[in-house]
């Protein structure tokens, strides 16, 4: 995908509404108890522009859970739409996975639900809209969700940030009139001209010389894969999707992170350093800044050696010479310039053209959006394995809901689990996972977009 700085407006920041913390409520017993409103907000993001940009969002600027506390979240919708909330990457009960019409109905607007669940793995997560995704997660309705390891890494400064784009009209608006773009979904998705991290533009974050940090990068953007360049520094890969290393791996060169990817680095920002260090996105052209570490003293004694491992969550593993029980093609097709010309929609065998008037365009194995028989029904514990094609002339972001999954494709480190994997046009991916949890468990493309015009499947989990 192409990309120059020109294709982003910078307009200079006034400033941006800041956001309380989450509501807590009185404990019942071992169980943390919070409350989480959804509601419109604003953001003043332009300089040039006497209004701010009418958002949605939560009450919070992030959610910190603990790695075994069990939660009960009420959710109150003030939004003028229904709703869900879906915990992605965590492995928790179906029912609380928060898929609209699948686990659970939508929440109305001034209703509430309560999302009660137990974090297992500790890491860097998110929630999001999981009913009209395609609108209402453009419209910023996500929350990044740190959950905090029972023996926490040592380092000195821990550095959340959540990277989006914006469709951004020439009123200095969010651009609602495009939403559900039929060109958008037969396409790369919903690609935004204004870049923010934290829904903020171009933030610096104070850091220590000879200091260790912690930095957590999100992708929550509808269809967008950023490339990110940190600052020339020793950094290491710590871990991918919420799941740590059993090794840091030493970071050299740019991270591509596809929607809803997540990636945690530790850096070491060096004694001498003074200023700021930018962390970058680069293009076609000339690198954007997409933040800044700003150098403010130092510390009275610098880290020197690696970091330590970080403590492994409990997914269970598995050797490569174990045979899977179940054995899937998962073969994708459509889009634009892609071959298909007929697909089975809603029990019905369709043309394109009909397939295009129901603003269908992409299928999984000659079907699209979410079948009523599932593609796979498995028993909990059984070793499954997915080969997925792209047989498509765009890039796809797949994701699997409740799970984590092993993947031999070349650019990723053969010791990564996922939740959600960037595959290019025309190339294969065998996942291998452990069923997990009885229930019914999505799998689709995270460019939202593409989820909407069709590429959705699920699984069954059985006891």
């Amino acid at each position: 995908m192409s990309l120059t700085r020109r294709s982003f407006l910078w307009a200079g920041v006034i400033g941006c509404i800041a956001q309380p913390v989450l509501a807590a409520l009185p404990s019942t017993g071992t169980i943390r108890r919070l409350q989480l409103e959804l509601k419109p907000e604003q953001r003043k993001w332009f300089q040039s522009s006497p209004n701010p940009v009418d958002l949605w969002g939560a009450r919070a600027d992030q959610l910190i859970l603990m790695q075994g506390e069990t939660v009960e979240i009420e959710v109150i919708n003030n939004l003028p739409e229904p709703t869900t909330i879906h915990w992605h990457g965590f492995r928790i009960e179906n029912a609380m996975d928060g898929v609209s019409g699948l686990t659970q109905d939508p929440i109305p607007p001034r209703g509430r639900f309560t999302y009660r669940f137990t974090p297992e793995d500790a890491g860097t997560f998110w929630a999001h809209s999981h009913h009209k995704t395609y609108e209402q997660l453009a419209r910023g309705l996500y929350l990044p969700v740190i959950v905090r390891e029972r023996k926490e890494p040592e380092v000195d400064q821990d550095i959340l940030m959540v990277i989006d784009d914006w469709r951004i009209n020439n009123e200095g608006l969010l651009d609602t009139e495009s939403l559900g773009s039929m060109h958008d979904w037969a396409h790369g998705g919903r690609l935004g001209n204004f870049l923010t991290v934290n829904k903020e533009v171009q933030p610096s974050f104070s850091v220590k010389a000879g200091s260790r940090v912690r930095l957590r990068l999100v992708n929550t953007a509808n269809a967008r894969i950023f490339a990110v360049d940190i600052p020339p520094v020793p950094a290491w890969v710590c871990a991918k999707d919420g799941q740590p290393l059993s090794t840091p791996m030493s970071n050299k060169g740019t991270l591509v992170l596809a929607p809803a990817e997540r990636y945690d680095l530790v850096i070491d920002i060096p004694t001498d350093a003074e200023g700021q260090l930018a962390i970058q996105m680069p293009t076609d052209t000339a690198p954007i800044d997409m933040a800044y570490l700003k150098v403010a003293g130092s510390k009275d004694t610098p880290t020197q050696e690696a970091p330590a491992n970080f403590p492994v969550n409990p997914v269970e593993p598995f050797t490569a010479d174990r045979l899977p029980a179940h054995r899937q093609v998962l073969d994708m097709t459509g889009g634009a310039m892609g071959s298909l010309s007929q697909a089975f929609y809603n029990g019905q065998q369709m043309s394109m053209q009909e397939l295009i008037q129901k603003q269908q365009i992409w299928a999984f194995n000659g079907v699209a959006s979410r079948p009523v028989e599932p593609l796979l029904e498995v028993r909990s514990g059984e070793l499954v394995e997915i080969e997925i094609r792209n047989n498509t002339r765009w890039a796809h972001s797949m994701h699997l809901h409740g799970h984590h999954f092993k993947a031999d494709l070349a650019r990723y480190d053969s010791q990564l689990w996922h939740d959600t994997l960037l595959m290019d046009s025309g190339e294969t991916a065998k996942i291998r996972f452990i069923a997990g949890k009885p229930g019914s468990w999505l799998i689709h493309c995270h460019m939202i977009e593409h989820q909407a015009a069709g590429m959705v499947s699920w699984i069954k989990v059985v006891a």
